[in-house]
């Protein structure tokens, strides 16, 4: 890949065409750009020429911190990638930065799909990354609307999402969402919710005179005690807390 180093004034950079961050912002690079403002650009940007101006191939990040510390220039390589190499470099540029949004991932790794024509075990060797990487990030493109709307805006990890993803009656799905998003949810106990919400709900003899009785909430199982006060704790009403097993207080006493 030929490239060549070259200063270029910040107005004759775009924006690449498919960024593959959705959440850029001049928040979310204010420590870079107070970094840019004492040192300048330590890493060159990698753009492309394309007509009389540059679009960034590696470096989004660098061009807004840039442009808001008002640069009039900004060191680059110029290299002539294009096509399906120049969206390989742009991802593996990000590959390193866990901050990525999972839901951001997953439309780049779809625009390669169908972009180029790739499967999915072709995409995973260009990448590096395992296949089930791969078919784990585009199977986010079929997430629920209640969930994709939680891992795009931060409120809840993918490794918990893939387990709520798994919950088959819609409702219950929504609700243990919910619940993640509002008291936090490890893992773990995602995977516990997903298991107990996808036990197939018993039939109860209906009362005279009246209809099934409905459960409170969302599980099939007893619910667990509150190390604090002792008493049941249901579903809606816990949070999620990670601490020290020898942290954790005992139950109170009982007063009876």
């Amino acid at each position: 890949m030929k490239s060549r180093y070259q200063i270029i004034p910040l107005d004759k950079i775009l924006d690449p065409e498919l960024p593959l961050r959705s959440d850029l912002s001049p928040e979310s690079v204010a420590d870079l750009v107070a970094s840019i403002k004492q040192v300048g650009i330590i890493e060159p940007l990698v753009v492309a020429k394309k007509g009389e101006s540059f679009e960034v191939i590696a470096g989004h990040r660098r061009l807004l911190a840039a442009t808001i510390a008002q640069l009039a220039t900004a060191p680059c390589m110029v290299t002539e990638v294009e096509g399906l190499t120049a969206d390989i470099l742009k991802i593996h540029e990000n590959l390193a930065r866990a901050e990525i949004n999972p839901v951001d991932w997953a439309k780049h790794l779809d625009h390669l799909k169908s972009q180029y024509t790739l499967s999915n075990a072709k995409i995973a060797e260009i990448l590096g990354m395992s296949e089930q990487w791969v078919d784990q990030h585009l199977a986010i493109l079929r997430y629920s609307p209640e969930l994709l709307d939680a891992l795009t805006a931060n409120r809840l990890a993918f490794s918990s999402a893939r387990e709520l993803a798994q919950i088959r009656d819609p409702k219950k799905r929504e609700q243990y969402t919910d619940y993640a998003v509002r008291g936090g949810v490890t893992p773990a106990l995602a995977a516990k919710w997903r298991r107990e919400a996808n036990i197939p709900t018993l039939q109860q003899t209906p009362i005279e005179g009246g209809e099934n009785p409905e459960l409170s909430h969302p599980t099939a199982t007893n619910d667990p005690e509150c190390p604090v006060c002792g008493e049941p704790v249901r579903l809606e009403e816990s949070i999620t807390l990670i601490v020290h097993h020898f942290c954790r207080p005992a139950p109170r006493a009982s007063s009876s």
